[in-house]
């Protein structure tokens, strides 16, 4: 008998970690502490954002980030991308948006629009920030700007894109709501894929304080959860080092990695003192099947 979902219809699929670092990220200006003048690579911490390299059900190569850091012209370099299909935003603060302005590059070299999803918060700082690729016939120069095709994501209704499907998850980050996503491949007939290519299910948890009552079920089944851990120390905002692996413990995921680091976490002693199956992230961290991490 047949699962409903079948087979995935993607394929070499990977997950890319390509900043994990806090607002300042790492190292911080002006500062010369242990971890900010480390040479541990790992150390190196650009503002946080993710993407997704695989082939679709057409066998089209695609490409889809969660958020634009301020870093991510650096991020692409290092990762030799030539394209973005989409973008979905966790939420509107600066080193999760101001790198949209780089986006314009993958227009001229797609000679295509980009697809971009957003609550209706971040909507409205989007197109506050940048009225410049969003008012652009308003423009005194018709200058080189973005194409962007900008959707309203409802929080409370998956999306499928290119043969994944993006449920997103609501969380806290102190007092202003914002978004994860659970991440899963597709099937036949728009349903869950039977079996999960690696990392899959993953959901991507950044900026997280605390974890509404209603988003627990959605923790459940991962194989791969990434997870915020700024420091030691309480924050208001953010969950410390032992907020975040208590919550890990509770979700159960196959692996956890921990993102969002500012310079009080040092990689090389901090990873080995932490629980079975769970890690602290890197830029450039790939994660899938062929993938080589850890």
């Amino acid at each position: 008998m047949t699962t409903p979902g079948g087979p995935p219809i993607i394929r070499d699929f990977e997950f890319i970690m390509l900043g994990t670092g806090t607002s300042a990220g790492v190292p911080v200006i002006a500062c010369d502490c242990a971890v900010c003048t480390s040479t541990d690579p790992r150390d190196k911490r650009t503002r946080c954002s993710a993407a997704m390299r695989f082939t679709d059900p057409s066998g089209n190569p695609r490409m889809i980030l969660i958020d634009t850091s301020p870093d991510l012209r650096e991020q692409s370099l290092r990762h030799k991308f030539d394209r973005c299909d989409a973008i979905l935003y966790t939420h509107n603060h600066v080193d999760h948006t101001f790198g949209l302005d780089d986006i314009r590059r993958f227009n001229a070299v797609m000679r295509a629009p980009i697809d971009l999803y957003a609550d209706s918060h971040t909507m409205q700082h989007l197109h506050r920030v940048y009225q410049h690729i969003f008012k652009r016939d308003q423009n005194i120069n018709d200058s080189f700007v973005a194409t962007l095709l900008p959707h309203l994501l409802d929080p409370d209704r998956p999306l499928d894109l290119h043969g994944l499907r993006f449920t997103p998850l609501r969380f806290l980050h102190g007092r202003l709501p914002v978004l994860g996503y659970r991440i899963e491949a597709l099937g036949r007939h728009k349903r869950i894929a039977a079996e999960q290519p690696k990392p899959l299910p993953l959901a991507y948890c950044t900026d997280v304080s605390a974890v509404p009552p209603q988003t627990w079920g959605l923790l459940c089944g991962l194989d791969t959860l990434v997870l915020d851990m700024l420091r030691f120390r309480s924050h208001p905002t953010h969950l410390t080092v032992d907020e975040a692996v208590r919550i890990a413990e509770q979700v159960g995921a196959g692996q956890t990695w921990f993102t969002h680091m500012t310079h009080d976490i040092r990689h090389a002693e901090l990873n080995p003192e932490l629980p079975e199956a769970m890690a602290l992230a890197y830029d450039g961290l790939v994660l899938g099947d062929a993938a080589q991490g850890g």
